[in-house]
């Protein structure tokens, strides 16, 4: 959100409040008065923010008129896919937490994103053909592919004494999962008792991947020192890589195709918009 719109917003949920204050800061004994932080934004940004309102309208007028609207299972499949990426629900909640979005608010974006490409598609007669899919496999069947990945869960401790101490306790029977969850340092990982989820080369730390290189399921490596601390670590699975199959990546490339489509006729297309429209600007 621009800043003018979050002082919009503001002026406009005070309206049935008490009135704001005319001053709403004094540097050094000079005032700031709210009037003039408006005027300051608008100058700033209420021509962009503008357009953009301006364009909001436009695409869900154009919209209704087109009996356009975002389709419930592509919407469904986006979210799922972003999903897929976090080894876990809890991962995934903890990450829109940390960019201060909620899932309502993640889903209400792709289906905004899923009806503009809707409409552009439909205004403008944009399809993907069966063709166009195959080739794009073909010419990306390497970076479709499923690499090899290996599931890890891991303990980091401020010491390497704590780290021999507990691997002492693991081999002699300790559940690695409950002591991580009890004593870890990472606190990303430490409620899921240490699980990092599945990791592709290159993901980890040069020194964590080389401790577990050659560990079968079952088997524990450590203490390993790295910036963050003594690391312990656990192998749960070993996924080996598997080659791309056309149909369980038809409907992702579909989507990529379509939307760099949609991408290139966007422009054009709200300049048509706005060319039909009639869009006044009041003075005053």
């Amino acid at each position: 959100m621009t800043l003018l719109s979050s002082l919009l917003l503001a002026t406009t949920a005070t309206a049935a409040a008490p009135k704001a204050p005319a001053v709403i800061a004094i540097v050094n004994g000079v005032p700031i008065k709210r009037v003039e932080m408006m005027d300051r934004a608008w100058k700033q940004y209420g021509t962009a923010v503008l357009n953009d309102t301006i364009d909001d309208i436009l695409i869900h007028q154009a919209s209704k008129f087109l009996a356009v609207k975002p389709d419930a299972q592509e919407v469904a499949a986006r979210l799922r896919r972003i999903m897929s990426q976090f080894p876990d629900e809890a991962t995934f909640s903890a990450r829109l937490a940390a960019t201060g979005t909620s899932l309502p608010q993640l889903r209400g974006q792709i289906e905004e994103q899923v009806l503009r490409e809707n409409l552009v598609a439909k205004a403008k007669g944009l399809q993907v053909t069966e063709a166009e899919l195959k080739a794009a496999f073909d010419a990306n069947k390497d970076r479709l592919a499923s690499p090899d990945a290996i599931r890890i869960r891991h303990i980091v401790v401020a010491n390497e004494k704590e780290a021999a101490d507990f691997l002492i306790a693991i081999k002699a029977g300790a559940d690695f999962a409950k002591l991580a969850s009890q004593v870890s340092l990472d606190n990303g990982t430490k409620d899921r008792g240490g699980d990092a989820g599945f990791l592709s080369h290159g993901m980890l730390l040069p020194e964590l991947e080389k401790a577990i290189s050659g560990l079968k399921p079952g088997q524990v490596a450590g203490p390993v020192k790295t910036p963050l601390g003594y690391h312990l670590l656990k192998v749960e699975e070993i996924r080996p890589a598997a080659p791309a199959v056309f149909d369980n990546v038809k409907g992702e490339l579909r989507a990529s195709l379509l939307a760099d489509k949609v991408s290139k006729a966007w422009p054009d297309f709200l300049r048509e918009l706005r060319a039909k429209a009639k869009i006044e600007t009041p003075k005053g």
